[in-house]
């Protein structure tokens, strides 16, 4: 999978069509074609909650504001830890909800008489666990939001939204499991611009990429992608200015 837009994912991987024969006599083909729907959701509901969860763990581990002669928005840090909270759990939200939905699918197809008599041993341990992942995910996005709801929507309520910027990611150590393929990471890009690998548009949309990526202004990715981590923000270089040198009174033109 290359870098993709949580919303072209959603619009391409959950529309579904017009009930037909294979709806109503499904197949093996059917449900080889709605479990790889359901891989590339649950790929996407991981990479989101992976960034929503060490966003969360940066906020909780900051120190809470004194609020005596000021208020909460004067950590500017915090309030825009908060809304990158609140953008990559709505992604997440997204990615979770219609992988449950492409769960109930995975399960109606696998049952029907015309398919369940084909499905091994092995075929069957491997849906049970993509079904188990969904189930999972839904309930861990319901515990998340609700730790949002207590903690962070309040502050973000009282505070002006924060102005996206480009922001490293939160790095954690974690201990990689033998044999698994690289994680997708879930950065937030900005910009008029392109996320390379894969010249995923940024638009200030949560997109994946494969542990390494830049941003572009142009779609032929003239970038030299880079370490990333899940949280990040990632959008056009900022150049900075040159102080102007001071003019000498006096001086000969």
């Amino acid at each position: 999978m290359r870098g993709v837009s949580i919303v072209a994912l959603a619009t391409i991987l959950v529309g579904r069509a017009l009930a037909g024969p294979q709806e109503l006599a499904p197949g093996v083909p059917e449900l080889l074609a709605a479990e790889g729907r359901l891989e590339a959701l649950l790929t996407t509901a991981v990479a989101t909650e992976r960034a929503t969860s060490r966003l969360q763990v940066a906020w909780s581990s900051r120190p809470v504001p004194a609020t005596r002669g000021g208020t909460a928005c004067a950590d500017l840090d915090r309030v825009e830890l908060g809304w990158r909270i609140e953008r990559f759990g709505s992604a997440w939200r997204e990615a979770s909800q219609a992988a449950r939905v492409q769960a109930e699918r995975v399960r109606r197809i696998r049952s029907a008489a015309t398919v369940a008599p084909l499905v091994d041993t092995a075929w069957t341990a491997r849906l049970d666990g993509r079904l188990t992942e969904a189930d999972r995910s839904a309930r861990a996005f319901l515990e998340a939001s609700a730790w949002e709801a207590a903690f962070v929507r309040p502050i973000l309520g009282a505070c002006p939204i924060a102005p996206l910027a480009n922001t490293p990611g939160i790095t954690m150590l974690e201990t990689p499991v033998r044999d698994a393929p690289a994680a997708y990471v879930a950065v937030l890009a900005v910009g008029d611009g392109w996320v390379c690998p894969g010249a995923a548009r940024a638009e200030e949309s949560v997109v994946l990429v494969p542990g390494q990526a830049c941003w572009s202004a142009s779609p032929t990715c003239g970038c030299t992608p880079a370490n990333i981590e899940p949280g990040a923000v990632l959008g056009p270089p900022i150049v900075e200015e040159l102080p102007t040198p001071p003019q000498v009174v006096g001086a000969a033109p």
